[in-house]
């Protein structure tokens, strides 16, 4: 479509991390073959502007030369939140996702943001400076966290009624929520729904598989400490929720909290924010509903959520113009946490850090043990997201389908 514009003679096949260009040259009968390699990363601002420049040129609005200008300016322009910046939101972004996806309370929050600024200092500044630690980067976030995560959580509660101070699921997850795989699920999505089935499928496996590599984390991190401490919680849920007075305050208010922080690492503009937030309420009171009616293992909850943030972004995108793709993209990671708590997948591996510590107190028994409950725990975040991917797969298609019934003609759905 674009080369058409362009008047070029040119294919192209995209794979995650690269692009292959191939320029004919029919008066020769020859072929240049062009390998493009860029390092993956978000930038909704700097995506947004991208797009419209591609609308400009595919409309025949602006000229080549200009808009290479503009592509250049874009590209060379520094982020618009540094470093320094985003760790701090990377914890409090973990506050705000503690109480709505993971049932966290107001006591758990100050180490909800120990937790999550550790992984954002462990992502935007240390990983940079280590290619090596860069590739062991989710494993070692996910047992780092794991670990502290149980071991506050262990700390016995010096108020009567209960047995300790801190929700050590809670913890646990709301850390990791922010590296949790939301934004391969959307573009796999995307991709898949456009027919790009190579792309698309890299894409949902490698989730699939960077979902087991933080299951093992999460697993390894448990046991450490399980065999470090004999009184260990082992609690997968928080008690003393009425705390919040009511659920829709726990659950609803929290979400505009978590997009806006989300948006400021994501290096969104402020302006893309308020669509950001509208979507991602809809989409996640729908899902919230939809899985107390359905049921928490049920994928049509996800179903539902995706549908409504998809109608909405293809919604803004065909009657206002809008960048559906950056709109929609906090609503999914408002919904991949949710979704993956609500199957429990996440705490999976407490059950095989239980049973290491069951058997090594057992030294005068010949029992084993269970290999199935390891294999389950590992297994257990990849099968749930899987779920997951699925559900907010059909939805988006759904949503695309109510809304571009007949398809768009000259750019690609969601503006991909």
């Amino acid at each position: 479509m674009t080369a058409r514009v362009l008047e070029v003679e040119g294919q192209f096949l995209y794979l995650p991390g690269c692009m292959i260009m191939s320029f004919d040259d029919p008066t020769t009968r020859t072929a240049e073959v062009k390998l493009v390699r860029m390092v993956q990363g978000v930038d909704l601002g700097r995506l947004a502007e991208t797009h419209n420049v591609y609308k400009n040129v595919v409309h025949d609005l602006v000229g080549v030369e200009e808009a290479s200008q503009e592509l250049d300016s874009i590209m060379q322009r520094s982020p618009r939140f540094n470093k320094w910046l985003l760790v701090p939101a990377y914890g409090l972004a973990s506050v705000a996702v503690g109480p709505f996806a993971f049932d966290a309370r107001p006591i758990d929050m100050p180490i909800c943001f120990f937790l999550g600024s550790l992984v954002g200092f462990m992502q935007h500044v240390l990983a940079p400076k280590s290619v090596l630690y860069s590739n062991v980067f989710e494993v070692s976030a996910a047992v780092l966290t794991s670990f502290l995560a149980r071991a506050f959580g262990s700390i016995k509660s010096p108020f009567g009624g209960e047995e300790y101070l801190f929700c050590f699921s809670a913890l646990a997850q709301s850390s990791i929520a922010l590296i949790l795989p939301g934004f391969m699920v959307l573009c796999s999505s995307l991709e898949l729904q456009s027919h790009q089935m190579i792309a698309g499928s890299i894409r949902m496996v490698y989730a699939i598989i960077y979902s087991l590599f933080l299951g093992y984390g999460i697993t390894v991190g448990t046991t450490i400490y399980g065999l470090l401490d004999g009184a260990a919680n082992s609690q997968t849920t928080c008690k003393r929720l009425d705390v919040w007075g009511s659920e829709y305050i726990q659950h609803f208010v929290f979400v505009p909290v978590y997009v806006v922080f989300l948006a400021i690492i994501n290096q969104a503009k402020w302006k893309q924010v308020p669509t950001m937030i509208v979507i991602a309420i809809c989409g996640y009171v729908t899902n919230y509903f939809s899985t107390k009616k359905l049921g928490s293992n049920s994928e049509v909850a996800n179903t539902v959520g995706a549908f409504t943030v998809g109608l909405l972004g293809n919604l803004y995108s065909r009657l206002w113009h809008g960048h559906a793709a950056t709109a929609i993209l906090p609503g999914i990671f408002v919904l991949v946490p949710s979704g993956l708590a609500s199957s429990g997948s996440l705490m999976a591996g407490i059950t095989y850090a239980n049973e290491v510590r069951e058997n090594l107190a057992k030294s005068n028994s010949s029992d084993t043990l269970n290999s199935a409950s390891q294999d389950t725990s590992i297994a257990s975040l990849g099968f749930g997201m899987i779920q997951v991917a699925i559900g907010i797969t059909v939805g988006l298609f759904i949503a695309a389908l109510v809304v571009y019934p007949f398809g768009k003609r000259r750019s690609g759905l969601f503006s991909f």
